[in-house]
Parts: structure tokens; C-alpha cells; sequence
């Protein structure tokens, strides 16, 4: 797997950019990187604090049947 970089001076959300590049191409895996965002969200939807000089970056990638709840998912993700 090989992941496609999108780089960006400014997006709304590196999140919401992802949706978009999900949904207009068939690229299955990804990574969206900006130095910049206006509009960010955390987890569960919260804002996202976005202060000049973080870090701003959304991965994307395709799952098939991996049988995981989404919680479940989400904790093996963040180890």
C-alpha cells in the first residue's frame, strides 16, 4: 500500500478535503497535509483548534469486511 500525498497552503478541514478526494477519484489511499486549516474537527465531530504552525494532516485508506466496530477500529488505530 502506497500512500498518494495532497499537499495544501490552506483548507477548510484536512478531513472534509479527504471526503472530497474519496469521492471524485478512485484513489483508495491517502494522505492530506496542509499548513494551514480553517475549520478543522476532532474526534466525534468537535472543533478542532487550528493554530499556525501545527500539524494538519488526514489519512485515508479503503477497508474491506474487516469484521471491527468502529470503536474498536478507532483504538487499534491510534496504537
Amino acid at each position: 500500500m502506497r500512500f498518494k500525498k495532497f499537499k495544501f497552503k490552506k483548507v477548510k478541514s484536512t478531513n472534509n478535503t479527504a471526503i472530497r478526494i474519496i469521492k471524485n477519484s478512485n484513489i483508495k489511499y491517502g494522505m492530506v497535509i496542509s499548513d494551514n486549516q480553517t475549520m478543522g474537527r476532532g474526534q466525534y465531530g468537535r472543533q478542532w483548534i487550528s493554530h499556525k504552525g501545527n500539524l494538519f494532516v488526514s489519512f485515508f485508506y479503503e477497508l474491506k469486511n474487516i469484521g471491527l466496530s468502529i470503536p474498536r477500529l478507532t483504538k487499534i488505530n491510534c496504537l
